[in-house]
């Protein structure tokens, strides 16, 4: 038997109790309103560069940071999981780890050539974590770009219709370049990154 939300191949089911608006019944009642969400996160921290103030990348930042975007929708926006899925580590060591995560990111060498390697590590450390029960792939994304704006660089222009939502060959690429960094093969990731990157089609 099929719901309105029902997940497309790698994502965490949608919980529908955990909507704050009980009028949504589908998916496609539901993106709408995460849109308008997430946009106006994306104007904070990414119509202008961010600094570090705004964007200070401790614990705190980014939990409030996925509160900013799905706070209007989901309950549990910006609120660690405390039980295990089918992706992501174990609940019971999400604190530490991010905690872990932010003093990683913390001894990033200060080198401006590095930057998009860096966001890309930010990426899928964040995804593989999984701390939230959804929204864990928009907000690594979202967190790896805000990393390029606060170093001056340009934002990874993701197709965000076909990577988060929907069974696209784009979707398929994704996945399968993060899996391959669950295996320390990096460089798929890297590429893909590099694909919807404006600094490199500078080049």
């Amino acid at each position: 038997m099929t719901s309105g939300f029902d997940p497309v191949e790698g994502e965490t089911p949608i919980d529908p109790s955990d909507l704050k608006i009980k009028s949504i019944k589908s998916r496609s009642d539901l993106l709408p309103y995460e849109a308008k969400n997430i946009l106006k996160a994306t104007l904070k921290y990414l119509a202008a560069r961010p600094s570090q103030r705004s964007a200070p990348f401790d614990y705190a930042w980014l939990l409030k940071l996925h509160e900013e975007m799905f706070g209007d929708v989901k309950i549990s926006a910006g609120k660690a999981r405390t039980r295990n899925l089918t992706i992501g580590i174990e609940w019971q060591h999400i604190a530490l780890t991010l905690s872990e995560f932010v003093k990683e990111i913390e001894a990033f060498e200060n080198d401006a050539d590095r930057r998009l390697e860096q966001a890309v590590r930010i990426h899928h450390r964040a995804v593989q974590i999984h701390p939230f029960y959804d929204g864990n792939g928009r907000w690594s994304r979202m967190l790896a770009n805000i990393w390029l704006r606060l170093h001056a660089k340009s934002v990874i222009e993701w197709p965000e219709a076909e990577v988060g939502e929907t069974a696209s060959s784009i979707r398929r690429d994704y996945i399968a370049a993060v899996q391959a960094a669950d295996d320390y093969d990096i460089e798929p990731l890297t590429k893909l990154h590099r694909r919807y990157w404006s600094d490199a089609k500078k080049r």
